[in-house]
């Protein structure tokens, strides 16, 4: 198996990769009319995409992606540029009005990177909960220090667990999982 290849946010200026979900799901190609398949083992969605998240808005920015029908269509009037195995749609400006919460991160410890699905947050050092209501910030909660408390937790977790469920679990962005 292989580590997913996260979606990343801009926030604060900075890099954080989106290691949890609460709420609606965020864009999507389907949103598109486009149908991702699996770009490599390292996305097995077929799609992944950059957002910026400003004081007021969350903002789609890119989205890379490979379509099953090679029909890659315009997005706000954008056409993608094509590479050898996907095709990455730059400069976007689609808001998105997702209500929910958002678990950021940055600052991997390498030696807690589990090398299946996406990682969990008792592996970063600085993570973050963010409550969004109709895409504009409500709340943001710094979680680094809790995390820091529980650091290496889902690694063990990884290593001594049922394989069916740690592969699930591995796999997922709930919230819960720490």
């Amino acid at each position: 198996m292989t580590g997913q290849t996260p979606d990343i946010f801009i926030f604060k200026g900075e890099r954080y990769e989106l290691i949890g979900m609460e709420g609606h799901k965020l864009i999507s190609p389907e949103q598109f009319g486009m149908y991702p398949v699996m770009l490599d083992t390292g996305c097995y969605r077929g799609f992944y995409c950059t957002y910026e998240l400003t004081d007021t808005v969350l903002y789609l920015r890119r989205m890379t992606l490979r379509e099953g029908g090679e029909n890659y269509l315009p997005i706000n009037g954008i056409l993608p540029e094509k590479e050898k195995y996907q095709t990455t749609y730059h400069n976007l400006s689609v808001e998105v009005p997702f209500t929910g919460k958002l678990r950021l991160a940055k600052d991997l410890i390498p030696g807690l990177y589990i090398h299946m699905g996406y990682q969990k947050p008792t592996a970063f050092k600085t993570v973050y909960d963010v409550t969004l209501a109709d895409g504009k910030v409500v709340d943001i909660k710094d979680r680094s220090e809790e995390m820091e408390k529980k650091r290496g937790a889902f690694k063990k977790h990884y290593k001594s667990g049922n394989m069916i469920q740690t592969i699930e679990d591995a796999f997922s962005l709930d919230m819960d999982l720490e």
